[in-house]
C-alpha cells in the first residue's frame, strides 16, 4: 500500500510573498528570508539553517491551456 504525504498549507505564511523566492522554517510555518531571486535567497540563509526554498506563485482560480 502506498503512502500519501500531503504537503502543508502554507498559503497563509506565504500570502504577501508573491512572485518571489521565499525560504521556510523547516515546520513550513514562517518565512526566514525572501527575496526577488533564489541567489538572493540563498545567500541570506545560513548553510547552518534548516529551510525549505519555493518559489510563491499567485492563486490561480484556473490553469490556462492550449487546445
Amino acid at each position: 500500500m502506498e503512502k500519501i504525504i500531503e504537503f502543508p498549507n502554507t498559503a497563509e505564511v506565504t500570502k504577501k510573498y508573491v512572485n518571489k523566492w521565499v525560504a521556510l522554517s523547516g515546520d513550513y510555518k514562517k518565512v526566514v528570508a525572501s527575496g526577488e531571486t533564489l541567489s538572493e535567497v540563498l545567500k541570506k540563509i545560513s548553510s547552518k539553517k534548516r529551510a525549505m526554498v519555493f518559489r510563491v506563485l499567485p492563486d490561480l482560480t484556473y490553469a490556462p491551456s492550449q487546445f
